[in-house]
């Protein structure tokens, strides 16, 4: 949609192809101070050369709008524009800009681009309801005002005045002093104050309706990707969907002092960001913050100090690893007491066998002829299901495992559902062992963009961080290698990619899942795992 007029630091504007006009700014980094005029010289040619390819794409958009253009009719700029908003609704193609955020270069384009090109709320598919298991009811919330309330909070911001609910109302219209059903708590809240939120501030209404986004202030019990409905006739919309925390770091205020301040903190932290967790070790009674990467965590640390002024010492990165097994074994538990009074008896032959990759914990039982009553297939289940929190290596949970109860035996008197729980717990302890226990470790996927004359020292370092090449595409400005790369080898990756690439490269990365870790990476971590419990 855009050239740039210069680049790096030599950047100073963007040429608009649509309208043959150059936008320059003087550089202050106020981005009202520019001017529009004609096209550099140096760049007439290229401008009509981008300019001639945008109109190409556009057209494709629009019958009657490409047979003019074919026929060598000049099409008018809000042709083009209709035809380029029809396809960006559609998905055929994403309109490009560039500029610069340092000086605030180009930001008007891109505030005009989301004015002419952007859906409305009713131009998009609306959104499905689906019921508190997630499972879709074939209903939708139509963008209507005059339908029944359907509205999601997407983001949490604590603010001086309060806690603020960021809010899309997808149906329906929501007035101040309404009460909400909040479907996923099943508890319903009023409103207290509404307010639009234009940039840092605010403008209090009295009510809003289907397609506009909101803040509700003063809510207490929302979270992201709760929904908010009429409480006469409830919906729940597709929640959102958050990954598992794949990195942690302990944390601990610098002052004694700061311990309450730095509780109160994480709280407002937790609510605010859905994919950033916070526990305390049991055993040693530290803080651990969990997240998606070190740069979020490092964020979070940043974010303590400069928003809610508490300074923390930091400690060393941790994965969160997970333990599984790579055989299957048939074993057999009797659990028996007898200590005065009544005893406790509970027998159970069962199967322990490595489970589908990502199903997590399964149970199931094929016991016949009653030699474990139904009634305790339950306590067995929940001795197998706590117990897997804690694996035999290095005590990280256990996934992907499946156990099967096959039979057993039990006692009229002495048998009870919580002898079957401790036989369960028991069983685990003693057949996990036998079942070839392995670490896994998390694989993150990882997109590092790099200049062309860097891609073999790129390739080279992920190569040697046990990553696996998935492709290398080149564009216009460098290239682009995808790799699935383990997240105990990314550790400090920004440094060394950003000493590579003269400070040109960069990279994302998000978990895509656990994988086997070879043997030395397996030793290392568990002597590591029992090194800290000693010194505990």
């Amino acid at each position: 949609m855009v050239l740039p007029i210069g680049i790096e630091d030599e950047f100073k504007g963007v040429v608009d192809l649509l309208t043959r006009k150059a936008w320059i700014w003087d550089g202050s980094g106020d981005p009202t101070n520019y001017e529009i005029t004609d096209v550099p010289e140096d760049m007439v040619e290229d401008v009509e050369e981008w300019r001639e390819k945008l109109v190409e794409v556009a057209v494709e958009q629009d019958d009657a709008t490409m047979e003019k253009y074919l026929e060598g009719e000049e099409i008018s700029v809000d042709e083009i524009k209709a035809c380029i908003r029809k396809g960006t609704r559609d998905l055929a193609f994403f309109p490009t800009y560039c500029g610069s955020s340092f000086k605030n270069k180009g930001v008007q384009l891109v505030l005009n681009a989301v004015v002419d090109y952007l859906p409305n709320p009713t131009e998009v598919k609306p959104q499905p309801e689906v019921d508190l298991e997630g499972n879709a009811t074939g209903e939708f919330a139509i963008v209507d005002p005059e339908k029944p309330l359907r509205a999601l909070a997407f983001k949490i911001m604590d603010d001086r005045f309060g806690a603020l609910t960021f809010t899309r109302i997808y149906s329906g219209t929501l007035n101040k002093g309404d009460t909400v059903l909040n479907t996923f708590t099943g508890k319903t809240e009023r409103i207290g104050r509404l307010v639009e939120m234009h940039a840092d501030s605010r403008e209090e209404i009295d009510s809003a309706q289907a397609g506009d986004i909101v803040a509700i202030v003063g809510m207490k019990n929302v979270q992201t990707g709760h929904t908010l409905c009429d409480p006469k006739q409830p919906a729940t919309l597709e929640p959102m969907v958050f990954p598992e925390p794949v990195i942690s770091i302990a944390v601990a205020p610098k002052n004694k002092g700061g311990s309450e301040k730095m509780g109160l903190a994480l709280s407002k932290m937790v609510q605010e960001d859905p994919s950033f967790r916070v526990e305390t070790d049991i055993e040693s009674g530290e803080c651990i913050l969990m997240g998606m990467g070190e740069l979020h965590l490092d964020i979070k640390v940043d974010i303590l100090k400069r928003t809610h002024g508490v300074e923390v010492e930091v400690g060393k990165p941790q994965v969160a690893y997970r333990e599984s097994i790579m055989n299957a074994f048939t074993d057999s538990y009797t659990h028996k007491k007898q200590s005065g009074g009544s005893g406790q008896y509970a027998k159970i032959d069962y199967v322990i066998e490595p489970g589908e990759p990502g199903t997590g914990f399964e149970f199931e039982s094929t016991v016949t002829g009653g030699n474990v009553p139904r009634e305790f297939w339950p306590a067995v289940q929940k001795g197998f299901e706590q117990s897997i929190t804690k694996g035999v290596l290095a005590g990280f949970p256990m996934v992907d495992v499946k156990f099967t109860l096959t039979d057993g035996g039990f006692h009229a008197v002495d048998s009870s559902a919580i002898a079957f729980e401790i036989a369960a717990k028991a069983a685990y302890r003693q057949t996990i062992p036998k079942a070839k226990p392995q670490l896994l470790e998390p694989i993150m996927d990882v997109d590092v963009f790099t200049p062309d004359s860097h891609v073999g020292d790129v390739i080279g370092d992920l190569n040697r961080r046990r990553g696996m090449i998935k492709s290398q595409d080149a564009g216009a400005m460098g290239v682009r290698i995808k790799a699935e790369v383990p997240l105990s080898e990314m550790f400090g990756y920004i440094g060394d990619l950003r000493t590579m690439t003269s400070g040109r490269g960069q990279f994302s990365m998000i978990f895509d899942h656990y994988a086997p870790c070879p043997r030395n990476v397996s030793e290392e971590v568990i002597k590591e795992v029992k090194e800290r419990e000693a010194a505990k």
